[in-house]
């Protein structure tokens, strides 16, 4: 089964300076992910469409990676089969190399064989596609980007488990009244399913009463690995001792977790100016 990635819009635009290129080539793909269901033993096809925006003939070469997370959300790209959970090892493509020309749109194929003895849960790769000059002279004193984009492949081995858990939770009070308090969660997936964390913020005061809210970016986190959760919330809000109360998903129909903390806020809150507005003046975009 192959279903467009829901856990996931990742489409990874890495910048890596070479020489000798004459100038800054770029492809776009469709899709950026893909999610398969494949019991051990068999196999899965699956394209990429891979398009050339701009007037001028690119080459474009196709590699595979690995990555992960680092808790601050930045991606580690790293050579294929690197990580426990790779699926290097089953991918095969082709064409490996090829030339667009402007405008130009071309089907990158791809396979998928999952061994029999493939460890259950999510395991991922990604494929690179990198455009160049195809008329680039060797040697060249040239220099210029070149912008590689990844089709990122996850591979569902049954059973998969998609659980998760707050390790901490803290809140840093502003340092001027139109600054938020910035909520930073540390998320854990204890399953071995990959998943995205949704969620929201509720703001209490020392009566409980919900004086405010804020939402929680989705958030992709891998099987094993942990990820901080950010988020602010901004006034307008009174001096005073608050509850923040964290309510994460990830994915699961009948499940919520959560975990809470308290801050002081020595001053009262107000509402942030609009960019441009004049101080007292205009209304803001703050979450009351």
């Amino acid at each position: 089964m192959l279903r467009q990635a829901t856990i996931t819009t990742l489409l990874f635009a890495t910048i890596l300076l070479h020489t000798p290129a004459r100038a800054q080539t770029a492809v776009a793909i469709d899709p950026p992910a893909v999610l398969f269901d494949v019991t051990p033993g068999e196999e899965r096809t699956a394209s990429i469409l891979v398009a050339n925006p701009g007037a001028e003939a690119a080459r474009v070469r196709v590699s595979l990676g690995d990555w992960m997370y680092q808790p601050d959300g930045q991606p580690v790209y790293l050579a294929p089969g690197s990580l426990p959970q790779s699926a290097a090892d089953w991918i095969t493509f082709s064409p490996a190399e090829f030339v667009l020309a402007g405008h130009e749109k071309k089907i990158v194929r791809y396979t998928i064989k999952v061994p029999e003895d493939a460890a259950a849960g999510t395991h991922w790769s990604v494929l690179f596609l990198q455009g160049e000059d195809p008329n680039a002279q060797p040697g060249a004193n040239i220099a210029t980007f070149k912008l590689r984009v990844a089709h990122t492949i996850y591979v569902d081995v049954p059973p998969v488990e998609r659980s998760g858990k707050i390790l901490g939770i803290a809140a840093v009070p502003p340092k001027q009244p139109d600054h938020p308090i910035t909520i930073g969660i540390q998320y854990a997936n204890t399953g071995n399913g990959a998943h995205a964390v949704t969620g929201k913020l509720e703001v209490r005061d020392e009566a409980g009463q919900v004086v405010g809210q804020a939402e929680i970016e989705r958030t992709v986190v891998l099987p094993g690995s942990t990820r901080v959760l950010l988020a602010n919330f901004f006034g307008p809000i009174n001096k005073g001792t608050y509850v923040i109360l964290a309510v994460l998903n990830y994915g699961s129909e009948t499940v919520d977790i959560a975990g809470q903390t308290v801050v002081s806020v020595p001053f009262d809150l107000t509402r942030p100016q609009p960019p441009g507005a004049e101080a007292g003046t205009g209304e803001g975009n703050g979450t009351p």
